[in-house]
């Protein structure tokens, strides 16, 4: 230590928060609901010291209660930029000095910018400041405290200059002693209460002997000759350190009484670790994917699911905490896991098995680790029925009914073209409750929307709002600040869903503050077909030649899709092959049919234009997207083989591969549809041009990417 080589002598306990904070000053702001963490601690002297007005960062909401505890007798108001009266309350707070909360300021209204620089005109024994058009009389009393629940906020340096920003984002230590609480609380009630009194107790006699301290001194530097001439000093002292030695002995008793308390209250700390451990867990998941944003609020919830669902009847503690740490862990991978794409499900149960086992080897780098040691790992620590795939779409009933709140949104991401909204209009249909549904992206969406949201969280009805994607600026700017100002008032059977294409633009607050559950489009040329023909209008299927034709490029699509799950052996490279290619093959093969036939039917197939059709299927709707020419090889024999008048044939073979389908004999809508479901669910490599140890290949590179991940995520937890 430099301050020993020196020489120089410094007290071991000495506190940033002590020296600019009296022990009475922190109980009183405990008092008025400030959390007893060194964060919140911190938090509150910098409050209590800041020049500039206030920007108060506060995903959990806590800080704003305490706000409002504090300046109660200075009649506090709470407003927000979205408040009609907005300016007329503004102006009435400076006019008389009270203090003002405004809410949700993610970003600053221009109105302010006056108040927030102290631009004060003093004309003729007034003090002015300009708000909007008008000037009003500036009071020096007048306080205003700028707040966000958004932790995610982007705010600009400019902003940041000009207030003091008191950021209340749990760390993992003060998560550590919030779950502790919680634990506590739940576990053994007395012994925290017990606890509380103690540290209250503790800190009025340490705000009492402070005060007979400074009494004391006062006493003696208004001694005019010498102390012990003045009998009335002397006497004075002496009472003072008679309750001094009292008070000491207090102390003395409380902070043994406390070791008891805290002995008793070790048995419970090795949970508390581990809820930190986890929540460092989900915060390192966000370094493999953009779409894993896990809030405190989010672990804190499913902290007290478990302890309120695990059953008290073990008497043995030791055997307590072993169930709720076997719930705890069971909880989260059910809850966290539905969140995940499904390569990224395992790495969280392995990373998961690193925190129960204690053991960092667990699922590291080796040529040995296969997909099968994978999955067997998982199910050797955690038992055959953990649920590391997630508590998702299979159980979106009892998602929505019991683990998603009113006030947190329940977001379903999926591929694109995989819509999942109408699992959630069943659900509603089934339990006959009242689902109000809008397709987003338009001015008119977002005024359907707002009127929607408002009307249901009073009422307690469901609300989805759909395809999410194509208004990302919306869900920032106007969603999630109504969802951060829901509160006590809103219904509890209040219900919002939001559908959405996995999109990097999709806000990180909407991301914290929602139950995600991504929703991956079933793999395989059958689940494909399915997707893509159930697409078409019913208003195509006019035609049985035509037919025969959407049914060929359904499979032809279908095969290029799947090659994509088997890169670099099916592609070289993952290409952006989407469904709107197929659906835009649709119009193709209409109008070079339409104009082939001349507006009348064709009925021989040899009178198709097949070579216009496999040139603009080859190098404009698929074609367009590859870049490497041993691809363009690839798709040109897939188009080539199965683009071909003996397509219309009896058995035409797709695939020539024993056990490979033919094509049906007829070719209405109905029979291409009975076709697809005959197919079976998972699709052999041979079908679609690879060879048959492709699956294994593929195998072993997942199971590369899964280690690569583990160690990455890994890695940025321990940074943390």
């Amino acid at each position: 230590n430099t301050l020993d080589v020196l020489g120089i002598e410094y007290r071991e306990d000495l506190s940033m928060m002590e020296a600019l904070s009296k022990a009475s000053e922190r109980l009183h702001w405990q008092s008025q609901g400030l959390l007893s963490d060194s964060l919140s601690m911190e938090n509150g002297v910098i409050l209590d010291r800041c020049v500039r007005f206030p920007l108060i960062i506060d995903p959990s909401g806590h800080a704003i209660d305490f706000i409002m505890n504090k300046y109660k007798d200075q009649k506090i108001q709470k407003t927000s930029f979205l408040d009609k009266a907005f300016m007329k309350t503004l102006a009435g707070a400076v006019r008389f000095g009270t203090t003002l909360l405004i809410e949700n300021v993610e970003a600053i209204d221009p109105v302010l910018n006056p108040i927030l620089n102290r631009e004060i005109q003093r004309t003729g024994g007034r003090s002015l400041v300009r708000i909007g058009t008008e000037d009003v009389d500036f009071s020096p009393k007048f306080n205003v405290i700028l707040t966000t629940k958004n932790p995610a906020a982007k705010l600009t340096p400019d902003l940041c200059s000009r207030v003091t920003l008191v950021n209340f984002t749990v760390t993992p230590a003060s998560l550590q002693s919030q779950s502790m609480r919680i634990i506590l609380k739940s576990e053994k009630p007395e012994l925290e209460k017990q606890r509380a009194d103690l540290l209250k107790l503790q800190g009025e006699q340490n705000v009492k002997l402070r005060e007979l301290e400074e009494q004391m001194l006062r006493e003696i530097s208004a001694v005019e000759g010498s102390i012990l001439d003045d009998d009335r000093v002397v006497e004075g002292m002496e009472r003072l350190m008679t309750e001094g030695a009292q008070v000491e002995e207090q102390i003395a008793k409380s902070a043994d009484v406390m070791k008891d308390v805290q002995l008793a209250i070790g048995k419970f700390e090795p949970l508390a670790v581990i809820c930190r451990k986890l929540f460092i867990l989900l915060a390192a998941m966000r370094e493999i994917n953009f779409l894993y944003e896990f809030s405190a609020s989010t672990f804190m919830r499913v902290l007290e699911k478990v302890l309120e669902q695990t059953s008290k009847g073990e008497s043995d503690e030791s055997g307590r905490m072993g169930l709720i740490k076997k719930a705890l862990y069971h909880e989260v991978a059910a809850r966290i896991g539905r969140g995940l794409a499904s390569e990224d499900k395992m790495v969280f149960a392995l990373l998961l098995a690193r925190v129960s086992k204690d053991d960092d080897t667990i699922g590291a780098s080796s040529p040995e680790m296969t997909l099968d040691n994978i999955v067997s790992t998982i199910d050797e620590i955690f038992g055959a029925d953990f649920p590391w795939q997630g508590r998702g779409l299979n159980h979106l009933k009892e998602v929505l009914e019991n683990e998603v709140g009113a006030l947190h949104p329940l977001m379903l991401c999926s591929a694109p073209g995989h819509d999942v909204s109408g699992r959630v209009e069943a659900i509603a249909r089934d339990n006959r409750k009242e689902l109000a549904s809008v397709a987003m992206g338009s001015a008119e969406g977002f005024s359907i929307a707002e009127k929607l949201l408002s009307s249901a969280s009073k009422r307690g009805t469901w609300v989805m709002l759909k395809n999410c994607h194509l208004c990302t600026d919306w869900l920032e700017e106007t969603l999630v600040k109504r969802l951060h100002s829901l509160g006590a008032g809103t219904h509890r059977d209040f219900r919002i869903i939001v559908t959405t294409e996995i999109s990097p633009k999709l806000p990180t607050a909407l991301l914290q503050m929602s139950d995600t559950v991504v929703a991956e489009a079933p793999t395989g040329v059958k689940a494909s077909m399915s997707r893509f023909f159930s697409s078409i209008t019913s208003s195509r299927f006019q035609d049985t030649v035509r037919n025969r034709l959407y049914l060929v490029l359904a499979w032809v699509h279908s095969v290029i899709q799947e090659r994509l799950r088997y890169v670099p052996i099916g592609w070289s490279q993952k290409y952006e092959f989407m469904e709107s290619d197929a659906t835009h093959a649709l119009d193709v093969i209409d109008a070079l049919v339409q104009e082939a036939a001349g507006g009348k039917s064709i009925a021989d197939p040899d009178k198709l234009p097949w070579d216009a059709m496999r040139a603009t299927l080859c190098k404009s709707i698929f074609g367009g997207r590859i870049t490497k020419p041993i691809d363009q090889e690839v798709l040109d024999k897939l188009v080539n083989s199965i683009f071909v008048p003996e397509c219309f044939n009896i058995n035409f073979k797709l695939v020539d591969d024993e056990g490979a389908p033919c094509l049906p004999d007829g070719s209405s809508k109905e029979e291409c549809f009975t076709w697809i479901e005959s197919l079976p669910s998972s699709t052999p490599p041979t079908w679609i041009g690879l060879d048959g140890s492709a699956e294994d290949e593929r195998a072993k590179l997942i199971a590369e990417s899964v280690t690569s991940k583990v160690d990455q995520v890994f890695s940025s937890e321990n940074d943390e």
